[in-house]
């Protein structure tokens, strides 16, 4: 019960954290000023800190005893979004721009965390990395932070996000898939151009283009099994120059989603076939601009997430414990786990008492600040159970 009582003691500071992080939300790789504070609060704690490109960070907190090395990371960038939320003091001060996600909360908790243990520095048997990523909503900074030689001698890594479809301060705590691998590809599909009166004249792009937006389809609807969740998504078609002109060119641009890597593995090669002889069919020739593997599933084991429950159920008992979710979402904090091995927990962030019920990335979406409480104290318990094993 030490790390409840320790995060109650720090819950204003984490609310009024958030909160003015809130109120000045930055874009992804512009956190100059949240990366700011949040220096000047790990100075404030007595946390060395070194920074990765102009905006990451991480802290190094060694405990009293040798052991293992964990990493806990919170994200901390906003979104190019209209924040609606009018009735709220700490509405975002930046136009078009606002903390949609969740990350500010994030933020705000690794701070609390820190603050707590350092309290309970002399029961750390090891060191406690404490990341603070920028542009996770662009893809996100493993990269930056790889190169930089500040993941070595990490043993394990822990991260939760705050989520608006699970019950206030609710954990999930399941093995398996959390969260989607997620690519992108942009085709070009070439045509012939003419009058749109002559169409026998030309090779309709368009046309063309839309024949395989369709057949695209069939990937999840007939080559999938029902039971594996799949995304393919054209989300942009750009094509045409005036109304009574056959178009020459089409370029689509396109997302595909799965929990299964094997699945991700695939894509590519369905999508050639399909897009090969759709234009065949239709006398148009096609190639790719760029295919681009993004972030691979967010995947807990069955050891990582046996230890997430047991540090729930100390902190907040079996009721604590929420049922499995997981979102087709791409999160970037895979790209860690699959270097360091690690647990992502959902923590239920959504209360429509209190009127936090609109979905993330929306220009009305906020979170119950009790789930803040519930955040702070699980990076702590996490952490703490990992390296006293």
């Amino acid at each position: 019960m030490e790390v409840m009582r320790l995060a109650k003691e720090q819950e204003e500071y984490i609310i009024q954290m958030r909160r003015d992080f809130h109120m000045h939300p930055e874009l992804s790789l512009k956190e100059y000023r949240t990366s700011a504070i949040v220096i000047q609060e790990l100075e404030k704690i007595g946390i060395p800190h070194v920074k990765v490109g102009e905006t990451g960070i991480v802290g190094t907190l060694k405990g009293s005893l040798p052991g293992k090395t964990i990493a806990l990371r919170a994200d901390m960038d906003a979104l190019p979004v209209l924040e609606t939320n009018d009735d709220i003091e700490y509405k975002s001060k930046v136009e078009g721009c606002m903390h949609a996600c969740g990350h500010d909360g994030h933020t705000a908790c690794l701070l609390g965390a820190a603050k707590i243990l350092v309290q309970l520095k002399d029961q750390i048997k090891g060191t406690i990395k404490l990341i603070f990523e920028p542009a996770e909503e662009i893809g996100g900074s493993f990269r930056a932070f790889e190169e930089a030689g500040v993941l070595e001698g990490i043993d394990s890594c822990f991260a939760a996000h705050i989520w608006a479809d699970i019950p206030v301060s609710k954990v999930t705590v399941a093995p398996g898939p959390r969260m989607a691998g997620t690519d992108f590809f942009t085709l070009r599909i070439m045509g012939q151009g003419g009058h749109g009166s002559m169409p026998h004249q030309g090779v309709d792009a368009i046309v063309t283009a839309a024949a395989v937006i369709q057949n695209l389809q069939t990937i999840v609807s007939r080559e999938m099994s029902p039971f594996e969740p799949c995304v393919v998504t054209i989300g942009k078609l750009t094509s045409g120059q005036r109304f009574n002109v056959i178009a020459d060119e089409a370029i689509l641009e396109g997302n595909l989603r799965t929990f299964n890597p094997e699945i991700r593995a695939s894509y590519k090669k369905i999508i050639e076939r399909i897009v090969k002889n759709t234009c065949e069919a239709f006398r148009a020739d096609y190639e790719w601009v760029s295919y681009t593997y993004g972030t691979p599933p967010v995947i807990n084991t069955q050891e990582a997430s046996d230890r997430l429950r047991g540090a729930v159920i100390k902190l907040f008992g079996e009721e604590g414990v929420g049922s499995a979710h997981s979102v087709m979402a791409g999160e970037d904090f895979s790209l860690f786990m699959e270097k360091l091995t690690g647990c992502f927990a959902f923590v239920g962030g959504g209360n429509t008492d209190k009127g936090c019920c609109y979905p993330h990335h929306h220009g009305k979406f906020n979170i119950d600040e009790d789930a803040l409480l519930t955040t702070t104290a699980l990076y702590s318990q996490y952490a703490l159970d990992f390296l006293n094993e």
